[in-house]
């Protein structure tokens, strides 16, 4: 999982091209499914029309570049059915107030939390105090226009807490000390399982991105700013010849280079 702020402005990199087809400039977002549908990607010929990248066509999104297969992935809206409808809705998400279904204004969104499917996963507010804090996405009733409406129920973490795509723990753990008779068997979930912090989980964007280019040929020489052989043409992308690249600050300029 990564966060939204993360992902906008990357490039996206055609794999088969080797080149730079645009950069992340927003994103279409389905209220009905809480999901992010596709990203639409920003370009010099901004005139043809809006230009956007399916979620299903997505490789991977790293930490440098968002990568595709070839720049034929990315549509027009016309190419992608009921795109239309949920480009008119114009659902941000980031922004709007939260409001519980019993008519308390929590605060409002900063930034939502979105998974490799691009599934809105959680959504990180701004109390009325001030405080950073976030809901799952099992709390989320409505993706409204101006207004996120939550169920009911104390289930935000705690801003002490490391930033997790997982509230509920931290919930059932206080409410634990509070009623101590009270049973928390089925409202606490396994750390193991769901405490997932946003970085840990953006690491799984990334090694789909290396999986991608493992075993791939380099189309030409790949060198450091100081003019150290990162990989020669024609030889083979390894995990070392990645961490290398990474460390150089020549991933992205790798992966425009591979056959």
């Amino acid at each position: 999982m990564k966060k939204g702020m993360d992902i906008l402005g990357l490039p996206v990199i055609g794999i088969t091209q080797g080149r730079e087809i645009g950069t992340v400039k927003s994103f279409v977002i389905n209220p009905d499914r809480g999901v992010v549908t596709a990203l639409v990607i920003d370009d010099e010929k901004w005139y043809t029309g809006a230009k956007l990248l399916p979620m299903s066509a997505v490789i991977a999104i790293g930490e440098f570049a968002v990568t595709v297969e070839s720049v034929e992935n990315i549509l027009g809206y016309k190419d992608i059915p009921d795109i239309e409808r949920l480009l008119e809705a114009d659902i941000k998400v980031t922004g709007t107030k939260v409001l519980t279904n019993t008519g308390r204004i929590l605060g409002k969104v900063i930034e939502i939390i979105i998974d490799e499917t691009g599934k809105i996963s959680a959504c990180e507010i701004e109390r009325n105090n001030g405080e950073s804090t976030q809901i799952s996405s099992d709390q989320i009733l409505t993706f409204g226009k101006e207004v996120l409406i939550i169920s009911d129920k104390e289930a935000v973490k705690s801003p002490s807490v490391k930033v997790s795509v997982d509230s509920e723990y931290n919930v059932a753990v206080q409410t634990k000390k509070e009623f101590p008779t009270q049973s928390i068997a089925e409202t606490k979930p396994e750390p193991e399982v769901k405490n997932e912090t946003v970085d840990e989980s953006a690491k799984k964007f990334d090694d789909r991105h290396r999986k991608y280019l493992l075993g791939k040929k380099a189309s030409r020489r790949i060198e450091t700013d100081n003019g150290v052989m990162i990989v020669d043409q024609g030889g083979e992308i390894t995990e070392e010849v990645l961490q290398k690249a990474k460390l150089a600050g020549k991933f992205v300029e790798l992966s425009m280079n591979i056959q």
